[in-house]
């Protein structure tokens, strides 16, 4: 049997020039390569991380300057219960007349506003200002409810009602009969009350004959 070994050398040349080449193993990159990719990925990782955190600070920021959500300020306000009626005055100087509420249930007065300002601080930035009020006051006795009336004047709220007005009327004696019954006095009282009423409008009885 002949051997090509001693052939290799003479045939080798021909093989590299002529035959194809196939690569049995993944090409190796550059080490250098890979670390500029993990260098600029950690670069942009890093400026993300900043604008969030700077997002962050802002946010806080704007929260520092709100109140706390349900935050009830009082308000001054005047009260008289004496002399002509009940009279309340309160300081809305704040408030519009659409941001105030005045109910009555009752005999009681429920007052109260809210109002939510925003504020620019001329940077860029601004926050909310919010004012909130309520109140609860009681009609005095002698006052009617449904003659509450209110208006606002100078910053100020003007509940008012007047008392009610009670007419004098002049004394009688009032007899006292022993000699009639129950029912009896009830159907002469009815019979009075009729012929009073009959000699008052004598005009409505003859248009009602008619």
């Amino acid at each position: 049997m002949l051997s090509l070994h001693g052939y290799q050398p003479v045939f080798s040349p021909l093989m590299d020039l002529h035959w194809p080449v196939r690569s049995l193993w993944p090409e190796v990159t550059p080490l250098y390569s890979h670390r500029e990719l993990l260098l600029r990925n950690m670069q942009e990782m890093k400026t993300c991380l900043e604008q969030l955190e700077k997002m962050q600070h802002k946010v806080f920021e704007e929260l520092d300057h709100m109140p706390a959500s349900g935050d009830v300020q009082p308000v001054s306000y005047t009260l008289d219960k004496e002399g002509d009626g009940f009279a309340l005055t309160l300081d809305a100087r704040d408030f519009s007349p659409e941001e105030l509420s005045v109910k009555q249930v009752g005999r009681k007065l429920q007052v109260s506003g809210k109002t939510e300002k925003k504020q620019d601080d001329g940077h860029g930035s601004y926050s909310y200002r919010v004012q909130e009020f309520r109140r609860e006051f009681d009609l005095p006795e002698g006052v009617s409810p449904e003659a509450v009336t209110c208006f606002m004047a100078d910053g100020k709220l003007h509940i008012q009602a007047p008392k009610n007005q009670i007419a004098d009327k002049p004394e009688r004696v009032v007899p006292i009969d022993c000699g009639k019954t129950v029912g009896a006095a009830v159907h002469s009282s009815m019979t009075e009350d009729s012929a009073a009423e009959t000699q008052k409008n004598p005009e409505e009885k003859q248009i009602k004959r008619h």
